[in-house]
């Protein structure tokens, strides 16, 4: 990667595309170089003091097109971390599986948005940066799996995983206990998991591309065990698996694969079940104690609303009494006045008596929030 800002290389055989686009880089900040074709672009990407960061191309092109140019850069030692991003009206599902296959980290429709195209390009050489760093970890930990694991067939190494899924404590740890399986099978995987409030993915070698996610969203459309190539996804309620490497040249392997990733998905759908349900019961016990403490203030607020009224009226009764003899009130008039205080006082206490009775339902339902987080804990 460039010491200064990142250099993309624009390739299009449309002059007026690669001027537009070379604007809108520049404009974001971007340095830019282009080419006129897939060969020429070659040419600048293996000339190592260009110091290329990400590759912008165009489907359709003469000579080469934009697959057979990302085929070939994905294909060289030295070029295959070198983000690639499609620009292209095409947006069908063979289309997407295409640039896919082609080895693309995603897949831009035309007309194209300044800031979402200088949004995903940064993205992409961020996720470069990140993956780099996790290389030498992934292998290494591929490594120990496999030295682990090997002593394990197919199913021994699911009910393992039935076993350590059970102390997952996120789906991310789940996701990695999956991997640990998969890459014993060496089988190189991604997990989308499909929850109730947002969509996780996750890789064996680190996050996933954006196209690599779309691509999972669009053959979860297609049926439970969906195939293309050497892929294979496989599809439930709460998730899809994408495995990237099939062995298509062992039928045999392939069968068995099928069967034993059934069982293991089945395994990984249970879990995620209980990852839910310990969310949800999560969620109620919070609720549960934010409704134990309202309910306490409510009685606190209600107990010194009573002896304020209480206070009150024998307060006013006092006041009442004591002016009689000041305002010189005939008797009929000093009983009406005592008549309505009476008439007053008799509401009030009907009044009490509801609030005791709304008191006393407060406490039963406080009692029985207590009940239940006794046996939560």
């Amino acid at each position: 990667m460039s010491e200064l800002s990142p250099m993309i290389l624009v390739v299009d055989d449309e002059s007026e595309m690669r001027e537009l686009h070379q604007l809108l880089l520049l404009d974001a900040g971007f340095q830019v170089m282009s080419a006129e074709d897939g060969k020429q672009a070659i040419k600048l990407i293996e000339n190592t003091d260009n110091h290329i960061d990400i590759v912008l191309s165009d489907v359709v092109m003469p000579e080469m097109d934009g697959y057979e140019l990302c085929k070939y850069v994905k294909s060289q030692d030295d070029m295959p971390n070198i983000p690639f991003i499609f620009i292209s009206s095409l947006e069908t599902l063979e289309e997407k599986t295409k640039g896919f296959e082609s080895g693309a980290d995603d897949y831009i429709t035309k007309p194209l948005q300044p800031k979402e195209l200088a949004y995903k390009i940064r993205n992409l050489i961020e996720l470069r940066k990140r993956n780099q760093d996790l290389s030498q970890q992934v292998m290494d930990s591929q490594t120990a799996t496999m030295q682990i694991m090997n002593f394990y067939g197919d199913l021994g190494q699911i009910l393992e995983f039935y076993k350590v899924s059970i102390g997952a404590k996120s789906f991310f740890d789940l996701a990695e206990q999956l991997f640990d399986v998969t890459r014993a099978y060496m089988l190189s995987c991604s997990i989308q998991f499909h929850l109730p409030d947002e969509t996780l993915s996750f890789g064996d070698k680190g996050e996933i591309s954006p196209l690599e996610a779309n691509l999972i969203e669009l053959a979860r459309k297609k049926e439970r065990f969906f195939t293309f190539d050497a892929r294979l996804v496989i599809n439930y309620k709460t998730f899809s698996l994408l495995i990237k490497n099939m062995p298509i040249d062992n039928q045999d392997r392939i069968g068995t694969l099928r069967d034993s990733l059934g069982v293991l998905c089945n395994a990984v759908e249970a879990r995620i079940d209980s990852l839910l349900t310990e969310k949800v019961d999560a969620k109620k016990a919070e609720i549960t104690d934010v409704i134990q403490e309202v309910l306490e203030q409510t009685v606190v607020t209600f107990a010194d609303i009573e002896r304020s009224n209480v206070n009150a009226i024998e307060g006013m009764m006092e006041e009442i009494e004591t002016s009689f003899f000041a305002l010189g009130l005939s008797e009929e008039q000093e009983n009406r006045i005592r008549e309505i205080v009476q008439e007053c006082m008799t509401n009030t206490s009907k009044a009490f008596k509801k609030g005791q009775i709304l008191n006393a339902m407060f406490e039963d339902i406080s009692e029985n929030l207590n009940a239940m987080s006794s046996i939560k804990k």
